[in-house]
């Protein structure tokens, strides 16, 4: 997690200073793998002549994955089913015919023939929609295997695995229906201590995601929302000093939270992972990268966005849209806590299936579910920094 420098006494002021198919896990450490040329001609790109002139490898694939969307835009989505990084790292573009193919190729790209579309697979996407609210459930666009892919978590009962199945199967190979293990909840706790933060109404604790700031410079800081409905002022567990006060929240549909920090004691600094990480950038993720995340409880450096767009709910009821879905682990406290990828900000933690499993435990199936921070900055006018 960000931790906020609390220093008593002090003036200074706030404003300072997929294992599925077809997949393959990339840890963090490797991410330089991702940084492969897509709509680039090979003899384009120069090789660095010193360690100071490597890239981000994030924000080289930010460069890259810009470059792929907008082609995709211009294809359109009756032509295209969506961009993913494939096991040898290049961001490969799914097309469901050969002129389109032809395009990817002429700009430098690596294209994949589909059968369905995305205009499809949305429209599959929305459908099921309909059933939304169902406990343990889960489903977005997963553009690596061109299907809508459901899951439902082991607490899913009979009949309304049925009433999925239903749907599903109207769309045939369209969709991938799958069982996971365990429970998907939040990732929150009612206990105190430890490296987090806590409200004003009860012993919850989460974790802090990313600093943020508004146009003139203030400081703020991104947490889940649903640690924070009904919650006003926020503590800083392990010393107890006030960090701020919430001023907007999104929950349930969104998970997310905007807290000013308001006293002047606060130095909040924009790395993560206690100042191992440095956060310079944000944007929405790209299906197959390598993330990693931290929080209050654990951290799971090694893992994957599986889905960039996700509708989930959680076994307590709440339904979000919009989510980003990833191989990595959860635990309570661990809500709100960052998710990055090298120094871009991707997402802010909101829950999991991993219950009572260690994350270093191999578990086959682990899920965690984010919201995008990109929409929750543009939605608030931040900026991280």
């Amino acid at each position: 997690m960000i931790r906020s420098s609390l220093k008593a006494g002090s003036n200074a002021a706030t404003t300072d200073g997929r294992t599925p198919s077809g997949r393959a896990i990339a840890a963090a450490g490797t991410a330089g793998l991702l940084v492969a040329a897509l709509l680039v001609p090979a003899a384009a790109l120069a090789a660095p002549t010193a360690a100071a002139d490597l890239p981000d490898a994030a924000a080289a694939l930010s460069s890259k994955g810009q470059q792929a969307q907008a082609l995709v835009g211009s294809l359109g989505k009756a032509r295209t089913g969506g961009v993913y990084l494939n096991n040898s790292g290049q961001l490969v573009v799914a097309v469901t015919d050969q002129a389109a193919a032809q395009s990817v190729r002429a700009a430098g790209g690596v294209a994949e023939l589909v059968t369905y579309s995305t205009a499809t697979l949305e429209s599959v996407h929305t459908a099921l929609d309909k059933l939304a609210g169902i406990p343990g459930t889960s489903w977005g666009v997963d553009p690596s295997t061109n299907q809508v892919s459901v899951e439902l978590d082991s607490t899913v009962n009979p009949a309304n695995t049925a009433r999925l199945k239903a749907v599903t199967d109207k769309f045939g190979g369209a969709v991938r229906f799958e069982r996971i293990s365990g429970k998907i909840t939040k990732d929150e706790i009612y206990m105190s201590g430890g490296d987090s933060i806590r409200n004003t109404y009860s012993s919850l604790y989460c974790s802090i995601g990313f600093n943020v700031a508004t146009s003139s410079g203030n400081r703020h800081f991104l947490t889940a929302g649903h640690c924070a409905e009904g919650t006003q002022n926020w503590y800083d567990t392990a010393s107890g000093l006030y960090l701020g006060n919430r001023v907007a929240v999104s929950w349930p549909g969104n998970d997310w939270a905007d807290i000013d920090y308001t006293p002047d004691y606060v130095t909040a600094y924009g790395n993560v992972d206690n100042g191992a990480q440095d956060i310079a950038s944000s944007r929405y993720p790209y299906d197959g990268e390598s993330v990693s995340r931290v929080g209050a409880t654990s951290k799971d450096l090694v893992g994957q966005v599986l889905l960039t767009s996700t509708t989930v709910t959680y076994s307590s009821g709440e339904t979000l849209y919009g989510m980003i879905k990833t191989s990595l682990c959860g635990k309570g406290g661990d809500s709100g806590g960052p998710v990055y990828h090298g120094s871009v900000a991707l997402g802010i933690h909101s829950g999991s299936n991993t219950g009572d499993d260690p994350c270093n435990t191999n578990v086959s199936d682990k899920r965690a579910y984010h919201q995008p921070v990109q929409e929750v900055l543009n939605a608030r006018g931040l900026h991280v920094y």
